[in-house]
């Protein structure tokens, strides 16, 4: 059985695409860094793992408009492994995490900028020339 629970934060925002089907499928590509609190480093700080991370469809959708850099995540999915030759014809090997749900933890963040991408600043002499008050 492959399923994988994960929590972690994401190191930046998700990576965006688009197929080329009819449905114009969406990609989301992000990183979570997830902290192992039963490995401790040093006095201060615990080990961090990345985990590579792939949407596809309608959890790349959610990836998209409701998570950013930071933003703490619980993701539920599977391990996949692939592999391929580089330039100098060695095997590279790769491991990433397919998401297929996403939970938010924390707080509820009342401005982040995923709402304000849609809308734009008003200058402050906007109101000035209106006929009305």
């Amino acid at each position: 059985m492959n399923k994988v629970v994960v929590k972690g934060r994401l190191t930046s925002d998700p990576k965006i695409a688009y197929g080329n089907d009819s449905n114009l499928t969406c990609y989301a590509r992000f990183t979570l860094a997830v902290e192992d609190r039963a490995w401790k480093v040093d006095e201060n700080n615990f080990h961090v793992d990345y985990i590579p991370c792939l949407c596809v469809g309608k959890s790349a959708e959610i990836a998209d408009k409701y998570t950013e850099k930071g933003k703490e995540i619980l993701v539920f999915g599977k391990m996949q492994s692939g592999s391929y030759k580089n330039k100098e014809g060695k095997t590279i090997y790769s491991l990433q995490l397919k998401v297929e749900e996403i939970e938010f933890c924390g707080k509820k963040q009342e401005d982040t900028k995923k709402k304000e991408k849609d809308f734009f600043d008003i200058p402050d002499d906007f109101f000035d020339d209106l006929p009305f008050k």
